[in-house]
């Protein structure tokens, strides 16, 4: 191999890197405007349900027949519902009075977020301060890129349960 080949070679791969380093900055600088919109979602759809706002808390959710919501209730039961049209239903009652008996503070941490695609998955903690006093839960969302929004199409909420009826019944 001449000199003037080995050079060519050498230009070429130090370009095929660069090439490669540029890409992988490319791929991290979007990841994080999706993170954020994702964090955003998730915090819009639980303050719009706690500040009565239909219109917010709707907005985050996609509104398909695949969409999934579970939730551990009071008692050990649970609820499961199914579809757009259901949820909706599901959650009337809380959104036909406009006016807020209690003003709920969202603080959502330690997020695990894994997009892949049109897809993301995330695990999160949810603190609810009110004047109750503290609930904590564990939360897992998937989303899913519609439109160029992300929605939510499946929630998993398990609150912490045992102290939040004592304190209940304390006031």
């Amino acid at each position: 191999m001449s000199i003037f080949q080995s050079t060519k070679l050498y230009i070429a791969m130090k370009m095929m890197l660069l090439g490669l380093l540029l890409l992988a900055g490319v791929s991290i600088s979007q990841a994080q405007p999706d993170e954020n919109a994702i964090k955003q979602v998730l915090r819009n759809e639980t303050e719009g349900f706690f500040k009565r706002d239909k219109e917010q808390w709707s907005n985050a959710w996609a509104h398909v027949p695949y969409i999934n919501f579970a939730a551990n209730l009071y008692g050990g039961d649970f609820m499961l519902v199914k579809g757009w049209v259901n949820l909706e239903k599901q959650f009337a009652n809380q959104f036909k009075s406009s006016k807020v008996t209690d003003k709920v503070t969202v603080q959502n941490d330690n997020y695990t977020i894994h997009k892949n695609g049109e897809m993301a998955f995330v695990t999160y903690d949810q603190t609810l301060v009110d004047s109750h006093g503290k609930t904590t839960s564990k939360e897992t969302r998937v989303l899913e890129k519609l439109n160029g929004q992300w929605k939510i199409i499946n929630v998993v909420a398990l609150t912490n349960l045992k102290n939040f009826g004592l304190t209940q019944q304390k006031k």
